[in-house]
């Protein structure tokens, strides 16, 4: 198949989104498909490469703070692009996506759509995200303005169906995991010698509001094993500075870095325990590549978050926004090393269901009932639009 993916971002490294699509793409090669890329890029990686939508230096920079860019919509890039295409996957439900939908409506070109992006993740940013006025504002702007053209919606978790689900739209949500690659595995590793005698603790995630690492960091200062452990946080966003301030008052200052993928796998391979304690998380990537490592997660049980699908221990989910309990996990399992021993193997075995070559059968199967059920006239409005219908086959596995 010839397949086009669209996407704001998709070269860089440092967000989600793009991992998981590079990873798709890679995939999709490797399976013999021809994939051609739209996203913002300079032309060195793509030959259907954007400019980036410039909404004055204020706002632009914020965007660019939260390690995100908007691709500007060109009509002739997108035509040249999805000409020919079996199918056209879009990955967010921003202005260029939305018009490359239209355009495949125009082309009569099928199309079928993912959901990596909760309107709470943007509104975290600028405090309002437990509003649910503004909250559902967006949930029926990005229906309205894209999603009710697709009748096939890839959701990286069941907790993301769900919402969908329950705000109404009506379409096929395959439930797929963005996966992991097979680099990360369990493998020897030893700690650096400066970190021998520290409890290693490790949460990988961009620094924003809604992936709560004040938490962590509350958590740990009342701990009783407080000077014993040694954080460390990997990744870039706005509130660093802010949480590198409130690390002042830790016994032992957390090691702030961004790590190239080996350093990161082998962090993951030494590390005592792995915290995620986001209130908001469609999948949460970097919890699927530590328990791929062997490493124990500790997770919040926000039902905005998803992560709770990769814990399989009842001392692995603390009470969301709840530091008090975060520090009572921490401790629990520092004072079980055995526990902990025995757990890196089972949650290394429970991380095989999330493998990407998994997930890649699950895509392909999308795409072929996208192409088969593709109707241009489609609007999710009409009487007879289809009804929702979310299909999980990890459950049926």
């Amino acid at each position: 198949m010839i397949i086009t993916l669209v996407t704001d971002q998709f070269f860089q490294n440092n967000h989600g989104t793009s991992i998981s699509g590079q990873r798709f793409y890679n995939g999709l090669i490797k399976r013999g498909h021809t994939v051609r890329v739209v996203s913002v890029d300079d032309g060195t990686n793509t030959e259907y490469a954007l400019k980036e939508r410039y909404f004055g230096k204020p706002i632009t920079k914020l965007i660019n703070s939260q390690g995100f860019q908007f691709g500007k919509p060109d009509k002739e890039v997108i035509k040249k692009a999805i000409e020919g295409s079996d199918l056209v996957h879009l990955y967010l439900p921003f202005k260029l996506e939305c018009k490359t939908m239209q355009i495949c409506r125009e082309m009569n070109i099928p199309c079928t759509a993912a959901f990596h992006l909760a309107p709470e993740n943007i509104t975290s940013t600028i405090y309002l995200n437990k509003s649910k006025l503004v909250n559902g504002c967006l949930w029926k702007s990005f229906y309205n303005k894209m999603y009710r053209f697709a009748q096939h919606i890839h959701c990286p978790s069941q907790m993301i169906a769900n919402q969908l689900e329950k705000h109404k739209y009506k379409a096929n949500l395959h439930v797929i995991s963005n996966g992991y690659n097979e680099e990360f595995k369990v493998q020897p590793a030893e700690k650096p010698e400066e970190l021998k005698d520290k409890i290693v603790i490790t949460f990988i995630g961009r620094f924003s509001r809604e992936k709560r690492h004040d938490l962590i960091i509350k958590a740990v200062k009342q701990s009783k094993y407080a000077d014993k452990i040694q954080l460390v946080f990997g990744g870039k966003g706005p509130t660093k500075k802010h949480i590198m301030k409130m690390a002042r008052k830790l016994p032992n200052y957390p090691i702030f870095s961004f790590f190239t993928r080996p350093q990161l796998v082998e962090l993951l391979n030494y590390a005592d325990l792995y915290v995620h304690p986001a209130d908001i998380e469609i999948e949460g990537m970097s919890c699927i590549e530590a328990i791929a490592c062997g490493c124990v997660p500790i997770v919040s049980n926000s039902p905005k978050s998803a992560t709770p699908q990769f814990t399989v221990h009842e001392m692995s989910i603390f009470e969301h926004g709840n530091a008090k309990d975060l520090t009572a996990k921490i401790d629990w399992w520092i004072e079980h090393p055995e526990e902990l021993k025995e757990q890196r193997k089972v949650v290394a075995e429970h991380a095989k269901n999330f493998r990407v070559e998994r997930s890649m059968d699950y895509y392909l199967d999308m795409f072929e009932a996208g192409i088969k059920d593709w109707n241009k006239d489609y609007n999710g409005k009409k009487k007879d639009s289809i009804h929702t219908n979310i299909i999980n086959n990890y459950k049926k596995a």
